[in-house]
């Protein structure tokens, strides 16, 4: 039972987290989340998580290998959402059919030997359009237009959650996340524009989950790269 809540309260937080402090236990808005249009309907998506660049180098954030992620397909849920916001992860299970894998060897600080555990019960990533003054909700960009967002990627297992925060607005040294709008149907969504903070950088929390909500422990800046497509179905 404590590991169904935890899982739930997981979800429901990151939903939020893109946009808030999260050194601060209970999450505190860093301003409104963006309200739905008067008949709004999120827009459903599959969504590629690349494995490598252009140029071949690796993404610390990578696919399960298993191809595209698509909404209503192995618990998957995937779409943006009425409000604007990327939300993109799997049902609650303690057996996933789609995973991430997690590359934790490039700390900022050289020194910091802490790794989280990859496992995985679930995992989320989701955006907000708060941190920066008049970025539109996702759906509201342009076809060639862009803007900063904020961004958390987590992942948990049976007894610790381990948010990943790119969001100046909380972590200075972290990265805003750089969204285009490629076409009518498409977006993509990479750690390396030209973005406030440091290319590529998250801050990485851990959350015990052995007592109820435990206060988030701040673990470092990390190298956690990664690069979505996101194709309206």
């Amino acid at each position: 039972m404590r590991s169904s809540l935890s899982l739930l309260a997981l979800a429901a937080s990151l939903s939020l987290a893109a946009c808030n402090d999260p050194a601060s236990g209970p999450l505190a808005s860093d301003g409104p989340m963006p309200t739905a249009s008067k008949g709004a309907t999120p827009t459903l998506l599959g969504v590629t998580v690349l494995d490598t660049d252009d140029l071949g180098a690796a993404y610390r954030i990578q696919s399960d290998g298993l191809g595209e992620y698509v909404n209503g397909v192995q618990t998957i849920t995937a779409e943006i959402d009425a409000s604007g916001n990327l939300q993109f992860g799997p049902t609650l299970s303690s057996t996933l059919a789609r995973t991430l894998r997690f590359d934790f060897s490039a700390p900022v600080d050289p020194l910091n030997s802490y790794r989280p555990d990859p496992g995985q019960q679930q995992w989320k990533i989701t955006t907000n359009p708060n941190v920066v003054a008049g970025t539109p909700p996702i759906n509201s960009l342009t076809v060639g237009g862009s803007g900063c967002y904020g961004g958390a990627v987590s992942h948990q297992n049976a007894g610790t959650q381990y948010p990943i925060f790119y969001n100046t607005a909380s972590d200075a040294q972290s990265v805003n996340v750089y969204i285009t709008r490629t076409s009518s149907s498409t977006w993509t969504v990479v750690t390396n524009g030209p973005c406030a903070g440091t290319a590529n950088v998250g801050a990485l929390y851990s959350q015990s989950l052995a007592h109820g909500n435990q206060p988030r422990v701040f673990r470092g800046y990390y190298t956690l790269s990664f690069s979505l497509r996101l194709r309206a179905l």
